[in-house]
Formats: C-alpha cells, structure tokens, sequence
C-alpha cells in the first residue's frame, strides 16, 4: 500500500512538473512573436498604470493604498489592518484616477479594516479595465486571448498541487491521531508526544501561515509535524524495524517542496507582459520619475510593492530621494508580512503560490502614523 501511493505520488508530481516546465516553454514561444519595442515610455504611464504593469492588479490596489496613506487619509492599525486617520487632518489631493477615491469611499469613519479587503476592492473596482486597455493599445501586454490557455494550464496545475498540498496538511493531523494509539516502544514516549503535536498543530498551522503563507506555510507545518512523529518512530522502533511509512511520509513532503520550487524556478504565476512591457519597466526601474514627491514614492511602490518596500530594497530600482518614500516603507511594515503581491503579469489575478496573503503580520510591529511634509 505505502509502495502505491508513493508511486503515484512520484507520477503526480512528475506529470505537474511537466506543466509547469511546458507552460514557461510555450510563454517563452509567445512572447517571442509579441511586439519588442514600446511606442510610449514610462513618463507617459500613471503610477497605476506601472503598477499594473508590474504586479498586476493586486499592486494596482497597493499604489492605491499607498496613495490613501500618503495623502493623510489613513494608517495603520497594527498588522494587516488600515483605518481612516482621525478627524481634524487636512488630507492632500487625491489624483483623478479613481482606485484612490473607490478605497476611500469603503474606508470606514471608525473602527479598521483588514488592507487585504480594500486591496481586493481596487483591483475590481472601475477604471481597471480602462488601464488594461491603455496597457493593450500600447502593445505592453498581450490580449487575453493570447495567453488564456496556457494560463489556465499552469492555475491548474498549481490548483493540483495545492489540493495535493491541502491533503498533506489533513495527512499531518491524521497521523498524529494515528499516532496516539501506537505503542510506545523502547521509550513508551511517541503516544505523548503525539497528543502534544496534535494540541500544537493548529498553532503551528497559524504561524506557519504567517510566517510562509498560502498553502505553502500550512504544508511546512505539517511536514515539520510529519517528520517529527516519523523519527519518534524511528527511535522508539526496535532496531532494523523501521517502519517504511515513517520514511515514506517525509519524504513526500520533500517531494511537493521540491516541486514548488520547479514552480518558482520556471515564473511562478506567468503573466500577460510581453517584451515591449519588460523595456518600459526597465526603463521605469532605472529612473522612475514623478511630478513631485508624492508620485515619486508612487511609482517607487508600482516597482517595488509592499513586500519589497519592507525590506531594504537591493537596487535595480532608482529610490527616490525624498521623506515620503521613506514614510511609504514604514507603512508597508506597519501594514505587516501579509500585504502585498509580487511581480506579475496585468492578466494574473493573484493565484498560487503568488496569491497574497491574508492579513496578519508578526506581533508587535509599530503602527505607523499617517505623515505630512508640512510636519518636517
């Protein structure tokens, strides 16, 4: 039985492999025939539209986020949560584009809302096809129809993996429960052991999530679970008695990890740029301009997004010298680990392993308090 499912395990993970190398394969093909040259440079596109270009809609919804912030119209509110900053503020202009404006209709007089939901908000809200249109006219993207299958074999692939995943997880807690019963062996300590990790397993499914996120950080947690009543087992078996599902379940863990990373290696969730995007956000990254200081952090955050703007950034992006983007950082960090998507195309929606994560960051980060040039 253990010699059948590790079987079709391998075969599983050999065949998801196979989509994911054969999926980079035919987007590489594609954007081979796409257009190379951009009719328009980086000035010419708002700091939504870069955004887009960038991390797709999700990194729309956070220059959006950033721009309600840097107007003194919010801050944050411990991690994963924004509220509206305190009556008596005089908050700066909002830009025409209507993502800020949508974000600050939702955001609620008391009380605070998770940034997850109003990130969600703006890239559904109206004006985001408009920008994928401009973004299409211009050659920087390819139309959906180009890339709609190969897309749709990767998501599902990365779906299969992840229900794979999700039956890890519900593996975990099995076998502690199986665990319990088995007898003790040599140190009659693997029953107590067991029903420790099954009181920590959900904990360690919540900090897993918050420190990974997704369905990698709840695999993690039940591989750490797995491998730590796997070699009680171990120990307590008599010697040359090692159970083969002891060894087995480790190492099928080991397989799905290593098949996360054939899925980073090759794009993780592939988007819709093509060639022509990838020269205007290379010449965007190097001189990222703005018409002031607010727009300068602006299309700073549509470069870089949230999660690199809370670590210190290692170059290929021309920083702004200016009070606001260092503001802008705090925030990020204040806003916590799970805010912010990473770079991908304007046609991703957020899925897989690139899907953000629901809010919740490490405890005790500061808040930070919505700032204005006048107060320096």
């Amino acid at each position: 039985m253990v010699e059948a499912v590790v079987l079709g395990s391998v075969l599983f993970h050999l065949a998801i492999a196979g989509c994911y190398v054969g999926t980079r394969w035919r987007c590489s093909r594609v954007r081979r025939g796409g257009p190379r040259h951009p009719p328009v440079g980086p000035e010419e596109l708002s700091a939504f539209e870069l955004g887009m270009l960038a991390g797709g809609r999700h990194r729309l919804g956070e220059v959006a986020l950033a721009e309600l912030y840097l107007t003194g119209r919010a801050a944050a509110r411990g991690p994963g949560t924004v509220a509206r900053v305190a009556e008596g503020a005089d908050p700066a202009p909002l830009s025409p584009a209507p993502f800020t404006r949508l974000l600050d209709a939702r955001l609620p007089a008391d009380g605070a809302v998770a940034a997850d939901d109003l990130l969600r908000a703006a890239s559904r809200g109206e004006g985001v096809a408009a920008a994928l249109c401009r973004l299409r006219r211009w050659g920087l993207v390819f139309p959906e129809r180009r890339m709609r299958r190969v897309l749709a074999v990767r998501r599902a692939a990365w779906r299969a993996q992840a229900v794979a995943g999700g039956g890890g997880v519900l593996f975990g807690a099995a076998a502690t429960v199986h665990a319990a019963g088995v007898p003790g062996g040599r140190f009659g300590l693997l029953p107590l052991l067991s029903c420790a990790l099954l009181l920590a397993y959900p904990f360690l499914l919540r900090a897993a999530h918050t420190a990974v996120g997704g369905v990698p950080g709840a695999v993690a947690a039940a591989f750490v679970v797995t491998t730590t009543l796997s070699a009680a087992r171990t120990a307590a078996a008599p010697p040359g008695a090692v159970p083969v599902e002891a060894v087995a379940a480790p190492a099928l863990f080991a397989g799905w990890f290593a098949l996360l990373g054939v899925y980073r290696a090759t794009g993780g969730e592939l988007g819709a740029r093509t060639a022509a995007g990838d020269a205007v956000l290379a010449e965007a990254r190097a001189r990222p301009g703005g018409s002031g200081p607010v727009d300068a952090a602006l299309r700073a955050a549509a470069l870089l997004g949230f999660r690199a703007l809370r670590r210190r950034p290692r170059g290929g992006v021309g920083l702004p010298l200016c009070a606001e983007f260092g503001w802008l950082r705090s925030f990020a960090a204040a806003c916590g680990r799970g805010v912010g998507g990473p770079d991908v195309g304007p046609l991703s929606p957020g899925g897989g392993v690139a899907r953000p994560r629901p809010s919740g960051g490490r405890g005790g980060t500061p808040t930070a308090e919505p700032h204005h040039p006048s107060r320096d």
